[in-house]
């Protein structure tokens, strides 16, 4: 084969092999176009739906925007009505009997049949002349509205006995459970409680010391420990319980004493009483009544495990409670001994004192233990 067929075959084979990569190169091309193509119209698709879900969701929160606008203005239109509502004097006719008063002085016991009615939860209906029909027997009316609106007042009320018997039956329609018990009292009083003095408590005090034994202690540890001549068993004491006892003669000194597992529930501290570094381990003051004067000091006294619930202030003196923020009566507000809340007032104004104190497991009703600094 001559130099010149060799080199034509060369060139050939070179330009086949440039022809096959050309086609390969094609044909990925192809494919890439093809994919690209593809990849394109998915994106398109993609976004179409994308943007279609976007455009429902914004029509959505323009319709819960339109939905909320039209519930606040409804609410606006309602608390218009309601303030309107509120701020006017609610005129009554009890069976007969017109009565003027206010929203606040009707839901004043926030239990009662009244602070339901008038709590703005429910559409009442009223009189062509604007007034609130109630069918009961008006008579009486009047003592309730004065208590709501200036607590209970014994004083004003009628002596004769069928007059407050039909008062209590009012006072049950309208579910004045406090007015209740309190008219009922007047009818059937309760005896009078013993009432003790200092003297009279340190006698006892002694006495349940000298039958004691040296070596009793109070089942529970004290954080103060009582003086050594008050070192009584708890045990002791379930002859000396003050149980709905009165302490109103003078000032009263339990300090440092072992009052450990003492009941002085319902008891009426009538002047100041001190319990400082006193031991009252499960000791009960369930019930009791301050006056609104007087200063009781559990400063630095384990009052552990003892049940201070449901105690309250009572009222001593026509302007007792001016000084604890309080309303005198006959002044339109309730008198604080109507609420165990008055006991969070005597707390706040410092004339009960538990600075200080160890009060592992100690009870007190969940609105005040947020007002006791200890």
């Amino acid at each position: 084969m001559s130099d010149g067929e060799s080199w034509s075959r060369e060139v050939h084979g070179k330009l086949n092999d440039l022809l096959t990569s050309f086609e390969k190169r094609e044909s990925e091309l192809t494919r890439l176009s093809e994919q690209l193509a593809r990849d394109r119209a998915e994106f398109e698709q993609e976004m179409k739906a994308r943007r279609e879900s976007e455009e429902m969701a914004i029509q959505e929160q323009y319709k819960d925007l339109d939905e909320t606008r039209q519930r606040i203005e409804k609410e606006k239109k309602s608390m218009e009505e309601v303030h309107e509502f509120q701020s006017s004097p609610v005129h009554l006719n009890i069976g007969g009997h017109r009565f003027t008063t206010s929203l606040q002085t009707l839901r004043r016991d926030k239990d009662s049949m009244l602070a339901t009615m008038f709590s703005g939860r429910h559409k009442l209906l009223q009189e062509p002349d604007g007034s609130y029909f109630v069918d009961r027997d008006g008579t009486h009316f009047r003592h309730i509205l004065n208590y709501l609106r200036d607590g209970f007042r014994p004083d004003l009320l009628p002596q004769d006995e069928v007059l407050l018997r039909e008062i209590i039956n009012e006072a049950h329609y309208y579910q004045l459970s406090d007015l209740v018990a309190s008219v009922e009292n007047i009818l059937d009083p309760p005896p009078p409680a013993p009432d003790f003095t200092q003297d009279e408590i340190n006698d006892m005090l002694a006495t349940l010391t000298r039958q004691a034994s040296t070596s009793a202690r109070p089942s529970s540890p004290s954080q103060h420990m009582p003086k050594p001549d008050a070192a009584v068993g708890s045990s002791r004491f379930k002859n000396a319980d003050f149980v709905s006892h009165n302490m109103t003669k003078n000032n009263i000194d339990f300090s440092g004493k072992n009052l450990s597992g003492l009941s002085f529930a319902h008891t009426t501290f009538a002047h100041n009483v001190s319990f400082a570094e006193a031991c009252l381990v499960n000791t009960s003051f369930y019930g009791c009544e301050f006056s609104s004067h007087v200063v009781v000091d559990f400063t630095n006294a384990d009052i552990s495990g003892a049940d201070f619930r449901q105690c309250r202030c009572i009222q001593s003196g026509p302007n007792a409670f001016s000084s604890l923020g309080g309303v005198p009566a006959g002044t339109g507000g309730f008198m604080f001994g109507s609420s165990c809340s008055s006991f969070t007032q005597l707390i706040k104004t410092g004339h009960v004192k538990f600075t200080g104190t160890r009060h592992i497991g100690t009870k007190f009703d969940p609105h005040i233990i947020d007002f006791i600094s200890f």
